[in-house]
């Protein structure tokens, strides 16, 4: 038998979506990768480049893909690829094939001076990898009795919500402008323009236009499997409540709605807490950091504008070789490659400094933040992760 390992070309669209297909579909519940992400797995959309594949005698029979991605953050934009579509053959496992794969894709994600990779999975599996959960994402869940108690008895809101399909243009269009401007008020992934629409309804989601008459004021992403609104947001923030007690009323009755939101999104925050029920706190995604000046220098920028950080400086060096001073003073950040005068506080593992900088309870477990006053107002930073660009 014969094994070859390659990128794949335009020419192996149909092979590999039925690879992908009938792998999740065998080990999980049947799937449709073209319908579940349009915006990865449409024909027309089709990077062949970025699946990385084995051929026995070949046929493919296992794949990997590694898709583009970009934060933009306070001016500062990172690069990264989400790595999606794991799949190996069930009568072609244990040989090796995934590792093989996962390495060639993060080999070249260093080569072509990624700042990060991600991804969905189990955790373990993906840390021998470099991957490691990280950043925060809020659920808040809410019931009528929250909206109902909040916005009174007789309160009839002046907002309704248009379902939307590709033909409402001017509607999506006044979404994309609304997405494009994330990044001046904080961070926001960037999203192509010419798959713009598929990127909202990925994920079996669907997408409205939130409306006030005529007049656009915001939109929300849905997902009525899971009751989710992954994505939400709106020109006033105050009005947080009505647009949920709307959702509420379509939803089936008695049912909670579940609500994403981001620790960079403050005024979203502060709408959703003052009636939900409760909220819980989860890591955003899976990370791998291969360039740490780039990646901390950008969500230290992003914490400093979002709440007061203490004045300090802290350096540390991690196993790959980094030596970095992170410092912050009068609330502007700095960050730079340590001089050999400024001595060490501490020296990370790759997936210690991801947890440390960027897991929601670090100040609940780290010994170095319980003595620290600019550590405990610098960290957990910011990372975030939004459901529509999952891949």
């Amino acid at each position: 038998m014969s094994v070859e390992y390659s990128r794949a070309d335009i020419n192996d669209y149909e092979e590999v979506i039925d690879l992908a297909n009938y792998v999740f579909s065998h080990d999980h519940k049947p799937i449709d990768f073209p319908a579940l992400l349009p915006k990865l797995y449409k024909r027309e959309y089709f990077m062949d480049a970025a699946h990385y594949l084995c051929r026995e005698d070949g046929k493919i029979r296992a794949a990997v893909g590694a898709y583009p991605l970009e934060m933009k953050l306070c001016g500062t934009s990172l690069q990264g690829r989400g790595i999606g579509m794991v799949s190996v053959h069930p009568y072609s496992r244990s040989k090796g094939y995934m590792r093989e794969l996962m390495n060639r894709a993060l080999e070249d994600m260093r080569k072509d001076g990624m700042d990060f990779g991600c991804l969905d999975g189990r955790r373990q599996r993906y840390e021998y990898f470099g991957f490691s959960p990280a950043g925060t994402v809020f659920s808040f869940e809410c019931n009528s009795f929250n909206t109902y108690h909040t916005l009174g008895k007789n309160f009839v809101s002046s907002l309704n919500l248009r379902r939307l399909c590709p033909k409402d243009s001017s509607l999506i269009e006044e979404i994309r402008l609304m997405h494009e401007a994330k990044p001046e008020k904080g961070a926001g992934f960037v999203r192509r323009r010419d798959r713009f629409f598929d990127i909202l309804v990925s994920w079996e989601s669907s997408v409205y236009a939130v409306l006030e008459g005529e007049k656009f004021s915001g939109y929300l992403i849905y997902n009525e499997k899971e009751n989710l609104i992954s994505e939400v947001n709106l020109k006033e923030a105050g009005r947080m409540a009505e647009i949920i007690d709307l959702c509420l009323k379509s939803c089936p009755p008695g049912k909670a709605l579940k609500v994403a939101a981001h620790p960079h999104e403050t005024e979203k925050l502060k709408a959703l807490s003052r009636f939900a029920e409760s909220f819980a706190m989860e890591p955003a995604y899976s990370f791998n950091i291969f360039n740490y000046r780039n990646f901390l220098e950008a969500f230290v920028k992003l914490q400093c504008s979002l709440r007061s950080v203490e004045d300090g400086a802290f350096v540390f060096e991690i196993e790959n070789g980094e030596r970095l001073c992170v410092r912050v003073s009068g609330g502007k950040p700095e960050l730079h490659e340590a001089s050999p005068s400024e001595k060490a506080g501490f020296t990370f593992g790759p997936l210690a400094a991801t947890e440390f900088f960027f897991s929601p309870v670090t100040p609940y477990t780290s010994s170095l933040i319980a003595g620290n006053s600019f550590l405990r107002s610098l960290l957990p930073l910011p990372l975030f992760f939004e459901i529509a660009d999952g891949v």
